[in-house]
This record gives C-alpha cells, sequence and structure tokens, in this order.
C-alpha cells in the first residue's frame, strides 16, 4: 500500500466518526476517502495544493473542501474528539543536535546564528516539547553545546499540563522544584550521582519513545494559487 495512502483500518475508523458529523457530504464514501487521503498526502509531503496529484481531484476544489471543515471546526471534532485526555495532559522534553557544516557560520548579514562546538563540531541542538501522542507543541533551537536542563523551563512556560516526562538530561532540583510548584509530576528518572535517587512512575516513562520517534512532517496550509 502506497506510504501517503490510509490503511483500511485508520480509515474505517474515521469513516466511523465522520458518520456523527453533521453537515457534511458524505453518501460517497470512496469520493469522501479519497478526500481525506488528499489532505493526508498534502500534510506529509508539503507539498502546495497546486501540485496535488490529479488521483486525488481538481486541487482547487480539494483546497477549499479542506479551508471550509477547517472553518467549521470539523477537523477539531474529527481528531480531537477522540484522543484520550491523558494524551493532552502530558508534556515530554527531549534535545538532539544536528551537525553543521564549517561554511554555515559568519555569513554577511546572517543575524544571529545557534551553532556552537560539541564533541560533534560545530552544531545545533533543537529542544522539543510533544504531548502524549508525540505531536510537537514547540521547538527552540540553541548552541551545540547547550545543556538540555537549562532549556526547559522556557519550553514548559505557557503550557498547560499535569505530567513531564523527560529523561535523566533534565534532573535538577530546579526543574523539579518548579514542576512541584505548579503542581506538576515530574516522570524523570534520577542521575545515577544522585546520593538519594527519586522514584519515578516508570509506566508512565515507557511512552517517552514518543519523542524520540519525532521527526519532520511538514505541513502546507497556503491558500491555492
Amino acid at each position: 500500500m502506497p506510504r501517503h495512502r490510509l490503511r483500511d483500518a485508520v480509515w474505517a475508523s474515521l469513516h466511523a466518526r465522520l458518520a456523527g458529523v453533521p453537515g457534511i457530504w458524505k453518501a460517497n464514501a470512496g469520493a469522501l476517502r479519497r478526500f481525506i487521503e488528499a489532505v493526508v498526502y498534502v500534510q506529509r509531503t508539503g507539498i502546495a495544493w497546486d501540485d496535488l496529484p490529479g488521483e486525488f481531484g481538481r486541487p482547487p476544489s480539494v483546497y477549499r473542501r479542506f479551508r471550509r471543515w477547517s472553518q467549521q471546526g470539523i477537523w477539531d471534532e474529527l481528531f480531537l474528539g477522540g484522543i484520550p485526555t491523558d494524551a493532552l495532559e502530558t508534556a515530554m522534553l527531549d534535545a538532539t543536535a544536528c551537525k553543521a557544516q564549517r561554511y554555515a557560520s559568519g555569513a554577511r548579514g546572517g543575524g544571529a546564528e545557534d551553532l556552537g562546538r560539541s564533541r560533534g563540531g560545530l552544531t545545533t541542538k533543537i529542544h522539543a516539547v510533544v504531548d502524549g501522542l508525540g505531536r510537537p507543541l514547540c521547538f527552540l533551537l540553541t548552541p551545540g553545546q547547550a545543556a538540555d536542563c537549562r532549556q526547559a523551563l522556557a519550553l514548559l512556560e505557557g503550557l498547560v499540563f499535569e505530567r513531564s516526562i523527560g529523561d535523566r538530561g533534565y534532573d535538577t532540583d530546579e526543574l523539579r522544584a518548579w514542576l512541584k510548584e505548579q503542581g506538576i509530576e515530574a516522570v524523570i528518572p534520577a542521575k545515577r550521582n544522585r546520593k538519594q535517587p527519586i522514584p519515578h512512575d516508570r509506566k508512565a516513562y515507557q511512552g517517552r519513545h514518543k519523542i524520540e520517534n519525532l521527526g519532520p512532517h511538514p505541513v502546507s496550509t497556503g491558500q491555492a494559487a
């Protein structure tokens, strides 16, 4: 099955939800599925709406329907309505360093650069927060040598959640104190050099792989030309 098409089981679940959404045309299940797959294709590939393959229908028509659904809140009802509450109450932290080419710095007029020297050479570090389903909430760029834990508060402030999950790199007294003050559960393994290890919810921590699996998901929401 093509990578950008919906699996039958996924479509069956979406179709069942769409059946309960009023005000949309859904008499032709095949055409409805083709429209949903067109939207999925654009979101996953990041192409412009005008470049949508003809097998999905006329690009302007598909875009107008997508925009109409957005204005009516149908996408929110379709995808947020079935999300477990726990997913919206969890914020997971992580960071990764990206190696930069040696000519990436020093250009005239380049402005501020988030580049630094670390064990990997010239790098930029991407700090991210995702929810319980692994959906990105915000990003922050720093030079590669910046410590993960020092960016945690900048990432988390302003978000509403009840549980924070991070690896040992986020085990600091400052972050734990801030989370406790906010009434947020810290699911963070204690560093091995802590004299008095702090316990954490091991079952909840198993979900941290979702932020490690975070990859680029280009989104195109521009108007059709």
